[in-house]
């Protein structure tokens, strides 16, 4: 599954670099995602190539 924003792609690379054991200081975010997703998942999401993709995606308001 391809990364859908830039922040959500350099985020799976600071989760594969916490199951590499390369980063020293992970947020408790990075560590819950490290433990909680496949090795080959982590590398799909980290692999996306960014040219096309949006910096953030924002969620869509919900109306009751």
């Amino acid at each position: 599954m391809p990364a859908k924003s830039k922040k959500q792609r350099k985020f799976m690379g600071m989760v594969r670099a916490v199951r590499k054991g390369e980063l020293k200081n992970p947020s408790p975010k990075a560590k819950k995602a490290a433990g909680s997703m496949t090795k080959k998942a982590v590398k799909e999401f980290a692999a996306t190539p960014e040219k096309k993709l949006p910096v953030k995606i924002r969620k869509k308001k919900v109306k009751a």
